[in-house]
């Protein structure tokens, strides 16, 4: 079977269901096929460039294994796991149409559990690009751990070793900054620590950052990639499992990667392999499959034994969920607010807020910051909500560069509105909440605000004749509000219009609890802007008190 028929294969026993994955992966098969299909297309800018494949299935013909189960003397093609063909498929046959050698995935993202063969992938990626990109190439693995660090080295000389067709081609040195050399095109592969320092002067053609999860900045993989600037045809990986870190540079990692295959940003040039075991399936055989491609049976039974050994010593949860079920510890990393699914299940169409009672929440931060109001009311148990965001007008480039989102989009679309230069207008934001009853024909009951940076926007809504509330922000004030949203959104008793910029900030937000069980969302914990978030729960939180509380109580003099 071909690299391209192996790949295929995968991908629809995947979307079929015969092939248990993560809904990112499904996602990944169906992009695949659907890309297939519009290569057609003379608009497309990629194709899928088969005689390249075809150089690549005889280098792993002549490729053996040197360690596995089952597979030690046989070639790598004969060997080769269709979720790994599907890999090296996708990373190597994309090319641009106008330049047939350029990769068409420039950055590329393997996250995976222990005992998936991840070194050996590793290996083999540096192997087929010494020998296929261009002359005196540099490729570099880093890693935090010096010992870590040659494990990619050891099982590239032990492929080398075992395939003496090939082998015969490298030179090698036992040393671990020692260079393993590619004598046909003259091009070297180099194990180094993450020392940024000492890796401002390199030129990589392509690097791997091998378990960045244990990462906690970018310096050194920034360093890297300041050294393709002038590199035709940069790579870049990230491959790793998952770690009880909690300033894992990973969880940013890994929340932009969920926003691409959410389609909440667009990024073509990204490729991504996430396997890791669903919530609700961390401790079942459905969770063991997810987060474990290499479908051997010696290693599940491992796993298994390991999963029931951690069920009776908590003492042993930690690693078995982190490095089998590829799953950041909740109580390290934050917990999912809400899954975008189950959000999206909830949006409609159109709202006529004409005639409503409504609340409104108000989340300012410091000027040079993102600012949101949320409007929601109540129509027969039912909460309907919308927010807006505020960001300065001069400083919409820059955050959309930082932040990887596209503010103009937003801006487009009424989501976010940019006002005062550098800084936030304060003064702008009180006008458009003071103008909501004429603009919509509703009765504002109260203004719900968190009174960092907002005391004095307060008294001048409070002068102008509307009822300001103070909202606490500690997590026995917000538990209630909080707990009352999740729930309306998982029953779907919660509706909103079209509003991706919302959707992103329900993407980031992360909640914890603190001694007395209260959630609340924890801006720190965080991946991202989450004001709209923010805001939606102060509006929440006195459309709450009022209507399925208190309906009869004088909310408005109340201490909160």
């Amino acid at each position: 079977m071909t690299l391209l028929e192996k790949a295929k294969l995968y991908a629809n026993r995947v979307i079929g269901g015969e092939e248990v994955a993560p809904k990112e992966v499904r996602k990944q098969c169906k992009w695949f096929l659907k890309d297939l299909g519009k290569q057609k297309n003379k608009d497309y800018p990629f194709y899928l460039d088969e005689d390249q494949l075809g150089v690549i299935e005889g280098i792993l013909k002549l490729l053996n294994f040197a360690t596995g189960l089952g597979v030690v003397g046989i070639s790598v093609l004969d060997g080769l796991a269709d979720f790994q063909a599907f890999f090296l498929c996708n990373v190597f046959g994309w090319r641009f149409k106008e330049d047939p050698e350029k990769f068409r995935y420039r950055d590329v993202l393997l996250f995976i559990p222990r005992k998936n063969a991840k070194t050996f992938i590793c290996a083999l990626i540096f192997i087929i690009l010494m020998l296929t990109e261009d002359d005196h190439s540099e490729f570099y693995s880093i890693c935090l751990d010096r010992e870590l660090a040659g494990e990619v080295k050891k099982a590239m000389m032990q492929i080398i070793q075992a395939s003496p067709a090939i082998g015969k081609h490298f030179k090698t040195s036992t040393t671990l900054s020692g260079k393993i050399i590619c004598n046909l095109t003259k091009s070297y592969y180099q194990a180094r620590t993450a020392d940024a320092s000492r890796n401002n002067a390199i030129r990589p053609s392509a690097f791997i950052a091998d378990e960045c999860g244990a990462f906690k900045d970018y310096k050194n993989i920034n360093a890297m990639k300041s050294g393709q600037l002038s590199v035709k045809n940069p790579l870049r990986f990230k491959l790793t499992t998952a770690y009880a870190e909690d300033k894992s540079i990973m969880l940013e990692e890994l929340e932009y990667v969920k926003k691409v295959f959410n389609e909440l940003v667009e990024d073509e040039r990204m490729f991504a392999l996430l396997y890791y075991a669903e919530k609700e399936h961390l401790w079942d055989d459905t969770g063991l499959y997810q987060a474990n491609p290499l479908r051997i049976e010696e290693n599940y039974n491992e796993i298994r034994d390991s999963r029931k050994a951690a069920l009776e010593k908590p003492m042993e949860r930690e690693e078995f969920l982190t490095k089998h079920m590829n799953h950041f510890m909740p109580s390290n990393s934050g917990e999912e607010f809400i899954r975008l699914e189950d959000l999206r299940k909830c949006k409609i169409d159109e709202f006529d807020w004409t005639g409503r009672n409504v609340w409104l929440g108000l989340d300012l931060a410091i000027t040079t910051d993102n600012c949101s109001l949320a409007i929601a009311t109540e129509v027969e148990g039912e909460i309907i909500a919308t927010a807006v965001a505020f960001i300065p007008a001069d400083r919409i480039e820059e955050k959309s560069r930082m932040e990887k989102e596209d503010y103009k989009y937003h801006i487009r679309k009424e989501t976010c509105y940019p006002c005062g230069d550098m800084v936030v207008d304060y003064g702008f934001i009180e006008n458009v909440i003071l103008s909501i009853e004429d603009e919509l024909g509703v009765f504002v009951k109260g203004v719900a605000y968190d009174r960092f940076n907002c005391m004095s926007t307060a008294q001048k809504l409070e002068s102008a004749g509307m009822k300001t509330v103070e909202v606490k922000q500690h997590s026995s004030v917000l538990h209630p509000a909080t707990k009352l949203l999740q729930e309306k959104i998982l029953s779907r008793s919660f509706k909103y219009t079209e509003n991706k910029l919302l959707e992103v900030n329900f993407q980031n937000a992360k909640i914890t609890e603190d001694t007395n069980k209260n959630m609340y969302v924890n801006k720190k914990k965080s991946q991202g802007k989450v004001d709209m978030v923010v805001s939606l729960i102060n509006a929440v939180y006195l459309l709450n008190l009022e209507t399925f509380l208190a309906p009869d109580m004088d909310w408005s003099v109340q201490v909160f």
